[in-house]
């Protein structure tokens, strides 16, 4: 997964609001915002224009983008629709046509958080999608309740992931995933194990609390066998952070002061470090089911 857990959600392409690069335009309806090359409204035979919403002074719709007329001057106004208002992702409390996802420029906070226009015909969970301004977080091209995770910064494509729901107050997700409340975008990641490594190219099997999840490799490239990390994310997929006494082939370096070691198969252990011993991950009774038989390698 693109989103980490430990650092704000960072594309490696972040463009100015004067630079940015639109890739495909979203039609929300109402006015196109461009003054009228006609010229100003025609006048009534009362001298007021024939729709309210372009007198002078005029205010318009919310969620709408008009033009106001100055009589006065003869200018064109254009007035942006207002700000959507927030919205709770879990609960996808949007109106119909829109959704609760992050949009906007990095940093990512609760202000990016809003209901964004669901396109025509949009991709679905597991299909590729784009980010329809580059350097942004979205929108999207994802249905209501996906986001578009792993994201290309040189081209916004990515793939559409789950988002976690709520239930009576308990983020959800299916049987084979768990939530990770990424920095208000929370999402569904995959379930793994760590002797199989079997998550997408990208991410690796790393330990989240109770389970195994498939997260980003932060740091590429990824610490091999023996070197230092700060947590399982600097690791390359197999590798655990263990603390540097694990090995006395452990180095410290500059990602931190632990070592990356690999999981091992407690039924069949077999381990690099002269002297290390597969040992088991969990307490006694406190592996997840299918887990029993996952160890560390580790001197004794």
């Amino acid at each position: 997964m693109r989103l980490s857990p430990r650092s704000p959600l960072v594309l490696a392409l972040a463009l100015a609001a004067c630079d940015l690069e639109i890739l495909d335009p979203i039609l929300t309806g109402g006015n196109s915002g461009h003054a009228s090359e006609s010229g100003p409204p025609a006048e009534t035979s009362t001298g007021t224009t024939a729709d309210s919403d372009t007198t002078a002074g005029s205010t318009c719709a919310s969620n709408d983008t008009c033009t106001t007329y100055d009589s006065d001057s003869g200018a064109v106004f254009v007035v942006p629709p207002d700000p959507p208002a927030a919205c709770d992702v879990y609960s996808q409390d949007c109106p119909s046509g829109f959704k609760c996802t992050a949009e906007g420029p990095p940093p990512l906070d609760v202000d990016s958080i809003t209901c964004s226009p669901v396109v025509a015909d949009p991709d679905q969970a597991g299909e590729a999608c784009q980010v329809l301004v580059l350097g942004h977080y979205g929108p999207d091209t994802c249905d209501v309740g996906l986001f578009c995770d792993d994201v290309d910064p040189q081209t916004g494509t990515g793939t559409c992931a789950v988002m976690c729901h709520d239930n009576s107050g308990q983020p959800q997700c299916d049987a084979d995933s768990e939530c990770f409340g990424y920095h208000h975008i929370p999402l569904c990641v995959p379930h793994c194990d760590p002797l199989l490594q079997d998550c997408p190219a990208g991410d690796s099997c790393q330990y989240a609390g109770v389970d195994f999840v498939c997260l980003e490799v932060v740091a590429l490239p990824a610490n091999q066998l023996f070197e230092g990390c700060g947590g399982d994310w600097y690791c390359a997929p197999g590798l655990s952070c263990v603390d540097s006494e694990a090995a006395d082939e452990c180095s410290s370096g500059p990602d931190g002061p632990g070592c990356c070691s690999p999981y091992c198969d407690l039924s069949a252990p077999t381990c690099p470090g002269l002297g290390q011993q597969c040992q088991p991950y969990y307490d006694p009774g406190q592996a997840p089911p299918g887990l029993e038989n996952v160890g560390v390698c580790a001197l004794p």
